[in-house]
């Protein structure tokens, strides 16, 4: 299944994390953060708030795209405007100018925010708490693997009949987007 990268709201949903962390954020808690409200959007509603693609690392699952740009290996036009609004300085991700919010609705912003709340109350490892809470992710050693959308869905026990209709969606979304020469 594919998904439809946002840049827009990947960069509010990454911004709603800092500023509810206090204007600062550490990398690999906001990477983790993403990737659960993500998950848990896509099993909610068929479609994850950002649209980024999923992988497995070694310390879990990840948010690919924002990911690549939290290393400042984004896409050219991507990267220029995720680096318009999020600073990186070592593993600390702040913000540079307020981002617009407006793209994130109320029930976004509170799958954001249980996100944040779950993963900020782990006791112990993350990598560990991902490795057994998300079943979707597998070892890649000291290399990646992707995540297709549809095992999320499945593990999460949704039928094939619904897994179809949301990969079917998300396939629409794609094309509108194409179409329109949105993204």
């Amino acid at each position: 299944m594919l998904l439809d990268f946002d840049i827009k709201k990947a960069i509010a949903a990454a911004a709603c994390l800092i500023q509810r962390e206090g204007g600062a954020e550490d990398m690999f808690y906001l990477v983790k953060e993403l990737y659960y409200a993500d998950r848990s959007a896509l099993i909610k509603w068929g479609k994850p708030i950002t649209g980024d693609s999923f992988a497995s690392l070694e310390k879990g699952p990840i948010v690919s795209e924002i990911y690549d740009l939290l290393k400042d290996n984004g896409s050219e036009k991507n990267q220029i405007q995720w680096n318009d609004v999020i600073d990186r300085e070592e593993f600390k991700i702040s913000l540079r100018k307020e981002p617009d919010m407006g793209v994130l609705s109320e029930r976004e912003m509170e799958v954001l925010e249980q996100s944040r709340k779950t993963i900020k109350s782990i006791r112990g490892s993350i990598p560990k708490w991902c490795h057994k809470n998300c079943p979707e992710w597998t070892d890649p050693g000291k290399s990646s693997v992707p995540i297709d959308p549809s095992t999320i869905l499945r593990l999460a026990g949704k039928s094939e009949e619904e897994i179809r209709k949301t990969e079917e969606a998300n396939d629409e979304i794609r094309l509108l987007h194409y179409m329109l020469g949105t993204r």
